[in-house]
């Protein structure tokens, strides 16, 4: 049971535990957010989203350490109308102020040239600061970022933060040594980033110009015979032709391969919400429990809302291997990852495990299922069940086409060396965390020169 003592001389407007908890270990510090943001402000009100536009970023969009770019709405409106006070920079930083409060990333040059909603606050730093934008942002990540955060959290049915109140947050500081080594880890972390994302954009494009000539025009108004009528479908969209069109001119010039029958598909677990944990109640030994929401930018989240006890992996035997796909197979669809060297996870059912057997490769087909013409075949399959949108087992029946071997290995080149920058990028922010964590948390304990020695051996 944690217990820590409060006199009266230091008790503020509030009576809640978390708020004098972290006020213990952060009072020391003279440093905040007011003394080193040079702006901040909330993103625009934008609700006429369309097909193809300049990328919208909502609350849902931003993830501890990076922005899901795979997810954003879009809207029409000009890059040059965006108003000054919320185009981004690179290096600006980016919170959650309502939903999940408090989820904070850093802008990289993937993410620019975008609109951030009102649930989005951007904070920029003065020029001449006394801690960097990488800095700033490991630290809002970590347990004590995340801990003064939510001991100020303001309302009752939806929890948010004020800008008054993120004003006043205390900004612990370490060592210059310590302050640029975590600089370093970042920016390199920000540029593996960049790059791996870059490298499957690249692989789908060199996809895509394989297939432009199958593109068939889109019909508002289309007839179904009832000699066409599938059974098992009744929806309109199985029958869409745009869907179905692209596939069949596909099989004049490829050979077409069920997903079925080249991978083993497997689903994932349901633990039960009493075993979450999150990041802040976690201990090291406690793993990832990756849920629908948990595959950003093609990856499988480093920082998901939930952890879980070790043990519950022990006996589930998930058997995740790297090159595993892991795909989410309801709710939100079609979000597809390569398991890498450095996740150790296990999945909700929601998701399915797509091991390939011996056909066609892992990237290959991650990067098919990522094209327009492999989300195409899961819309046509997509059913809603209760509220639920779910492709069902309908994923054994997605058709790939098999391309030369020559296209296929420039394919898998470029998405072996994204998933190996991925891991290293995770390794890298792990550590700025926890150098951050080791140091201010341990002080507080009074144990500081002893964990530091273990953390440098």
């Amino acid at each position: 049971m944690l217990s820590f003592k409060i006199y009266s001389n230091e008790l503020e407007d509030r009576l809640l535990v978390p708020f004098y908890h972290v006020l213990k270990i952060t009072k020391k510090y003279p440093l905040t957010i007011e003394k080193v943001a040079k702006l901040i402000t909330n993103g625009m009100d934008l609700r006429s989203y369309k097909e193809e536009g300049i990328p919208y970023l909502r609350g849902t969009d931003i993830k501890r350490c990076q922005v899901n770019m795979l997810t954003p709405k879009k809207v029409n409106f000009s890059v040059k109308d965006i108003p000054e006070k919320i185009k981004l920079n690179s290096g600006d930083i980016l919170i959650t102020r309502k939903g999940t409060v408090g989820i904070t990333s850093i802008v990289s040059d993937d993410c620019k040239e975008v609109i951030i909603g009102t649930e989005v606050i951007k904070v920029r730093l003065k020029e001449n600061a006394e801690i960097s934008p990488e800095y700033f942002y490991t630290l809002l990540n970590s347990k004590i970022g995340i801990l003064q955060i939510n001991s100020k959290l303001t309302g009752t049915v939806s929890r948010g933060i004020n800008h008054p109140s993120l004003k006043n947050i205390k900004i612990p500081t370490l060592s210059k040594e310590n302050h640029k080594q975590i600089d370093l880890w970042i920016k390199e972390a920000k540029k593996k980033h960049h790059l791996s994302f870059s490298l499957i954009e690249k692989a789908k494009e060199l996809l895509l110009s394989l297939f432009q000539k199958y593109d068939p025009r889109e019909e508002q108004f289309y007839k179904v015979y009832s000699n066409d009528i599938n059974i098992d479908f009744f929806t309109p969209q199985f029958y869409y032709p745009l869907y179905n069109k692209t596939i069949e001119r596909m099989r004049k010039d490829f050979k077409i391969i069920k997903l079925g029958t080249i991978s083993d598909i497997k689903r994932g677990n349901e633990v039960g919400s009493d075993n979450y944990r999150t990041y802040i109640d976690k201990v090291d030994s406690d793993i990832r429990f990756i849920r629908t929401s948990d595959l950003p930018n093609y990856e499988i989240d480093d920082y998901p809302d939930y952890y879980v006890d070790i043990s519950i992996q022990d006996g589930l035997k998930q058997d995740l291997k790297v090159n595993d796909i892991i795909f989410s197979n309801d709710g939100k669809i079609g979000f597809s990852a390569l398991y890498t060297t450095a996740d150790n996870c296990i999945t909700q059912s929601h998701i399915r495990r797509i091991r390939m057997l011996n056909t066609l490769s892992p990237e290959y087909v991650l990067i098919f299922l990522n094209t327009k013409y492999g989300q195409f075949q899961i819309k046509k399959r997509t059913v809603v069940q209760a509220t639920i949108p779910t492709i069902g087992n309908g994923l054994k029946e997605i058709e790939i086409p098999k391309i030369s071997e020559k296209v296929e290995k420039e394919i898998i080149s470029m998405v072996q060396e994204a998933y190996k920058l991925k891991a290293e990028k995770k390794l890298l922010i792990r550590k700025a965390k926890s150098l951050i964590e080791n140091v201010l948390l341990n002080e507080q304990n009074g144990n500081t020169k002893k964990k530091r020695q273990i953390y440098q051996a």
